[in-house]
C-alpha cells in the first residue's frame, strides 16, 4: 500500500495504519478500503471513525488530515503536500456503535471550509500524473492533541471504522487493536506527548 491510488495510510487517528491492519480486515472492510480513490474522492466523503477508551477525550483540531506526494528527480522531496484540521465528533445515530463498553467512537470529517484546499491538491496531484511523474502518495490522518482522564495511559485499545460514500454506511477495519503496542516505542512516545490531563469538570 504505497502508492496514492490505493492509500499508504488510512490512520493514525485511527492512530492504526491500514499497512499493519490489512491482516486483520474481514472481506467486507478490504473493499470498502480498495473503493477509496484518494484521487478523485471528494473529500467531504472521506469519513473515519475511531474507537477509543473513553477515558480519552478528544475534540475539533485535535486530529490532522495530511494528503502528500512525492517524485520528480528527488523522489525523497514533498513536491505537493496540504493538512486540514478535522472536525470530530461523538457518533451517533447515523455512525458505527462502539464494539465494547467502556469505548467512545469519534468521526472525523474533513471542515467545508477546508474541503476546497485538499480538493485543489488532489487535482495537482492527478495533473502530475497526466504529465507522467513517477512517485509515491500518502494519506493520512494524524493525532495532534487530546486529553485523558486518571493515570496516563499504558494501553490503547482502538477500533477503526472507514466510510468512503455518504449512502454507505461505516464499515469496520479493525477491532480493539492495542496501538501503542503496534506503532511501536518512538511514536508511541510521540503519542504521549501529544496527550495531557483532561481539565477537572
Amino acid at each position: 500500500m504505497n502508492t496514492l491510488p490505493s492509500f499508504r495510510t488510512l490512520a493514525t487517528l485511527a492512530i492504526v495504519a491500514t499497512a499493519s491492519a490489512c491482516s486483520t480486515m474481514n472481506p467486507a472492510a478490504l473493499v470498502a478500503a480498495s473503493r477509496l480513490d484518494p484521487l478523485n474522492t471528494p473529500p467531504s466523503e472521506i469519513s473515519v471513525a475511531v474507537g477509543v477508551p473513553e477515558t480519552l477525550r478528544l475534540e475539533d483540531g485535535d486530529a490532522e488530515f495530511h494528503i502528500a506526494f512525492r517524485g520528480g528527480s528527488a523522489a525523497s522531496t514533498i513536491m505537493l503536500e496540504r493538512v486540514a484540521p478535522l472536525s470530530l465528533s461523538v457518533t451517533g445515530s447515523e455512525g458505527p456503535r462502539p464494539s465494547t463498553p467502556g469505548e467512545t467512537v469519534y468521526i472525523a470529517r474533513i471542515a467545508p471550509e477546508d474541503a476546497d484546499r485538499i480538493a485543489a491538491v488532489q487535482k495537482e496531484i492527478r495533473d502530475l500524473r497526466a504529465a507522467g511523474t513517477d512517485g509515491d502518495g500518502s494519506l493520512t490522518v494524524r493525532i495532534v492533541g487530546g486529553c485523558f482522564f486518571g493515570a496516563p495511559p499504558e494501553v490503547i485499545s482502538v477500533s477503526t471504522w472507514l466510510q468512503t460514500d455518504p449512502s454507505d454506511g461505516f464499515v469496520q477495519l479493525t477491532r480493539r487493536q492495542d496501538v501503542m503496542r503496534a506503532i511501536g516505542a518512538r511514536d508511541a512516545a510521540m503519542l504521549m506527548s501529544q496527550l495531557s490531563p483532561c481539565a477537572s469538570e
